[in-house]
């Protein structure tokens, strides 16, 4: 047989088994309020998870795998397992062949103490360099489950983090950082009232860029009503990686996304009330795109892997997965992040009592997330997806903790002493 008829040949039989694999993979679509529904640890509420959309690029890849044969981390690999040789972490693979990852050792070990110290029941955080796409920390941590890849796990709710995507939505679309916009309530729920504007009820007024920062929910509530429609919003959502595999090495569940045509449950998803889940890998990924100018990089953990022989089988190389949003829209999102650390929601982490930095003359920019689920047990969800510093991002970070009712830290404390971490204390060690 031909060289290049053996090529074909083989790449047919690994189409196939390709095939065979994923089947495996999908996961069944279920509607939101269906008691027919996987319940994981994280996610009690049941939810509506799509179809994954095995795309060319994924078949492409797991067929040069299956036709190179190169070594490759194994779906099932943690992180935690690798070994510190030198400054480098390495992780063994079969047939004696090594893959050397791209973690950085201390900042691993750091996030790994804060979550032991404070005996978190779920947490995780994801570390990713803005313009390569190497990441630089993944970690999870729980006291209820043991062994619970938190970092990977897309069940729980995106919360106010999703404001994001509906941030970048409304910007293209008209809306500017300093438009101004008066609400009443929304404070902890959206009702068909808040999206009607009544004077005697709208006593308080804010800009977008507000509103980002001190995630108020009335103003997106109002101005995605008013501005966007469920093919537009859903669209964002998709190319920011919600409801599809993310351009990651290792396999990450899918972060489900539910754009409702009703007009209040379009208006809460827009505002992050429900309707859309997240892992904190994929929170890391879009910070790291609005940090990268809004172009998503493919991520990476290998640096490199070495064959028995000490051969280099393969070199990690900074990848664009897609562009997300213009540059100008994401420069426009990391200002209005900014509020969030200087004066929104995420202050109190970031500054002490008195007003003093801990990150001294670093800015971040970031975004945070809150929710509650009573049922069939209480969890407590708070997100922090940031990067710093915001005028040159090196790191970019998302933080997952999920509370029971008695609160131990909030993802915000564990995002800034990550980024405290990489960019003050790592820094000073290595003058």
């Amino acid at each position: 047989m031909a060289p290049r008829e053996k090529l074909r040949s083989r790449t047919k039989r690994a189409a196939i088994l390709v095939a065979f694999l994923t089947a495996g993979l999908v996961t069944k679509v279920v509607s939101a309020g269906s008691g027919d529904v996987d319940r994981t640890a994280l996610d009690p509420a049941p939810h509506a998870t799509p179809e994954p959309s095995l795309g060319s690029g994924l078949v492409a890849a797991a067929i040069q795998a299956v036709v190179r044969s190169e070594p490759r981390l194994p779906a099932s690999f943690d992180v935690a397992t690798a070994r510190l040789e030198g400054s480098t972490l390495v992780a063994p693979l079969e047939d004696g062949a090594r893959a050397e990852l791209t973690l950085d050792a201390g900042l691993t070990r750091h996030v790994r103490r804060e979550l032991e110290r404070y005996d978190v029941p779920f947490g995780a955080l994801v570390a990713i360099e803005p313009r390569t796409g190497r990441v630089l920390a993944m970690v999870s941590h729980s006291s209820v489950t043991e062994g619970a890849n938190v970092a990977r796990d897309a069940t729980p709710p995106a919360a106010s983090v999703f404001k994001i995507v509906t941030a970048a939505a409304l910007l293209d679309h008209g809306v500017t950082p300093t438009t101004s916009v008066c609400y009443g309530g929304g404070l902890h729920g959206i009702g068909l009232e808040d999206l009607e504007d009544d004077a005697a009820r709208d006593t308080r007024c804010a800009t977008l860029g507000d509103a980002l920062g001190g995630s108020i929910n009335s103003i997106f509530a109002k101005l995605a009503d008013r501005t966007l429609d469920h093919a537009t919003l859903s669209r964002y959502a998709t190319a920011f990686g919600f409801g599809q595999p993310l351009p990651f090495e290792l396999e990450s569940s899918v972060s489900a996304i539910e754009t409702p045509d009703e007009r209040l449950e379009f208006a809460r998803a827009a505002a992050g009330f429900w309707h859309s889940h997240l892992s904190p890998l994929h929170g890391a990924l879009i910070a790291a795109t609005v940090a990268n100018d809004g172009t998503m990089l493919r991520a990476g953990v290998t640096s490199r892997i070495v064959a028995a022989d000490g051969s280099v089988v393969s070199s990690f190389e900074p990848t664009p997965h897609r562009t997300v949003v213009s540059p100008e829209t994401a420069r426009a999102l990391t200002r209005m992040m900014e509020r969030t650390v200087e004066a929104g929601t995420a202050h109190g982490a970031f500054f002490d009592e008195r007003g003093n930095p801990f990150l001294p003359n670093i800015r971040v920019a970031g975004k945070t997330g809150t929710l509650t689920s009573e049922r069939p047990e209480y969890r407590g969800y708070t997100w922090f997806v940031g990067f710093a510093p915001a005028d040159d991002p090196t790191i970019a970070v998302a933080s997952l903790v999920v509370n029971t009712p008695e609160w131990r830290i909030k993802a915000s404390y564990l995002a800034r002493e990550a980024l405290r971490y990489y960019l003050v204390e790592r820094v000073a060690s290595r003058r």
